[in-house]
């Protein structure tokens, strides 16, 4: 018996016929897009055929196609949705494969899907790694992965509409060309070869509103963002003059009043003379991609931003460890702790969004590095629900850690006697300014000998002088012979930095 999915597959891709066809830059801006995104060395379209598969676009591999037998993409087209294998040897699909057990050594593997209109699927788009990756993608990768393979089978969507259009010419069968035409997700155009349209498919007219009379000629052009007007109809006029395929992205506006981003591709066609006459194209939305690429623009920016910052912040506390510790010994373990510290607080800042920093989540992850968790006995926390800005926590959490050090190594948690409360509470302070006080105090410590860097250091300062200049803070520190009382005031939101 035929195997049914396979003979689907071979006509789809028959149908959209772009096997073996030549490399082209809105595949390849795809596969380039996904390697950045999910940080993966290999990016590739691939089609998949009944004895090979074959690449459209690929970055990081040098073979335009591989045997059937090596394919992991016809697994991902046995399963709807993202398909993802974080440990290609561990997986009894392809741990045998001669890609993983030999070179280039593939790890990791994630596709997503191309499916066809008619939900017949084809092929993947897909990133691969030569390490494993236990944690597969994250969301944001998922999703844009996704969203890539969508904006592939959009540009095989329009290949196929632009090939079957010239097929129904031949054949001189308007009628059914535009019953084709507005079967496609974008539009479809035609024009003169100074931008005078003659004719757009249905979905033009239901997105932008516009009526027959009110697009053709240049009554397009009204629904083209006003910044945007001038350099479409030059570019397309520029094109034609070069006998070129013209290419641009614009905002179109719907008849909702809202602008979204589309992709407008053109090709100048000949007549039977060989001379360019008219002009045919399509529109494709890709809005989504849009926002998608500027998100990612801010985040790289927020991540350049924090990593300077973070940079500063390591730095200093290297110079001021370097200061006050003797041997080289004595250097790398205090400055490995507290860059565990500042590992942790990083931690909990990457998932921010979703978890919002509190003051117990801060106290406790430091409590618990020293091993308060078997001391409960002995260790208090008490307070209500508070929330920390993101601008504070880096340093606030620098000094608990130096106070949570102090206590393991001199203190309240360094014998049996020792015990340790921490609470806090808000409160409103100077024009209603919400503040927050936290009080540190511990009881049975063991004062080290005058001098030490331990009670007198890094910490000390931290707590006395960067607080007050990083965060506007207010603290004390108050340490006898068997007590430590350290108090830290601080305010919740950004009041105190806009007062004059």
């Amino acid at each position: 018996m035929p195997d049914l999915e396979e003979t689907a597959r071979s006509n789809a891709l028959g149908r959209y016929a772009i096997l073996d066809t030549a490399p082209e830059p809105a595949f390849d801006d795809l596969v380039l897009l996904a390697s950045r995104i999910c940080e993966a060395p290999v990016a590739l379209i691939s089609l998949v055929g009944s004895d090979r598969q074959w690449f459209k676009a690929r970055i990081g591999l040098a073979p335009s196609e591989m045997p059937i037998e090596q394919s992991v993409c016809r697994h991902a087209l046995k399963q709807a949705g993202l398909f993802v294998i974080p440990d290609l040897t561990l997986d009894p699909r392809t741990s045998g494969n001669p890609l993983v057990t030999g070179e280039p050594h593939i790890r990791f593997y994630a596709g997503a899907q191309l499916v066809t209109s008619d939900g017949v699927a084809f092929g993947t788009i897909c990133v691969i790694d030569t390490k494993p990756r236990p944690e597969g993608l994250t969301d944001n990768q998922a999703s844009s992965l996704e969203a890539l393979a969508r904006q592939a089978m959009s540009q095989m969507e329009l290949r196929r509409v632009i090939a079957e259009r010239a097929e129904t010419a031949l054949r001189r069968s308007e009628e059914r060309f535009q019953a084709l035409a507005n079967l496609v997700p974008g539009f479809l155009w035609s024009s003169d070869l100074v931008g005078r349209a003659t004719w757009f498919s249905e979905r033009w007219y239901e997105y932008s509103g516009q009526s027959e009379p009110e697009a053709l000629g240049y009554g397009w052009q009204t629904v083209i963002h006003p910044d945007e007007r001038e350099y479409t109809i030059t570019g397309f006029r520029a094109a034609m003059d070069q006998e070129r395929p013209y290419s641009r992205e614009y905002r179109i506006r719907g008849k909702d009043g809202i602008y979204r981003w589309f992709m407008v591709r053109a090709e100048p066609i000949r007549d039977a003379a060989g001379q360019i006459d008219r002009c045919y194209g399509a529109v494709t939305d890709i809005h989504d991609l849009h926002e998608l690429q500027q998100r990612q623009a801010v985040l790289v920016d927020e991540l350049q931003h924090r990593t300077r910052n973070l940079l500063a912040v390591v730095r200093s506390i290297a110079q001021q460890t370097m200061t006050q510790t003797g041997s080289t010994e004595q250097f790398c373990d205090r400055f490995n702790d507290r860059l565990a510290a500042l590992s942790r607080v990083q931690g909990l800042l990457s998932r921010s969004d979703k978890e919002p920093i509190t003051i117990q989540a801060l106290i406790q992850i430091e409590l618990d590095a020293f091993g308060a968790a078997a001391m409960q006995a002995r260790v208090a926390l008490k307070g209500p629900p508070v929330r920390l800005r993101k601008v504070s926590v880096q340093t606030l959490a620098l000094a608990l850690h130096e106070l949570a050090t102090n206590a393991r190594k001199y203190g309240s948690l360094a014998n049996e006697q020792g015990r340790l409360w921490v609470s806090w509470d808000t409160y409103r302070g100077e024009d209603e300014e919400r503040r927050l006080s936290l009080v540190w105090q511990e009881e049975g410590i063991r004062r080290p000998q005058e001098g030490s860097p331990i009670r007198r250091g890094y910490g000390r300062d931290l707590i006395e002088k960067a607080l007050p200049y990083a965060l506007k803070a207010r603290t004390s520190y108050e340490l006898s012979e068997a007590q430590l009382r350290c108090v830290i005031d601080l305010p919740l939101t950004d009041g105190a930095k806009k007062r004059p």
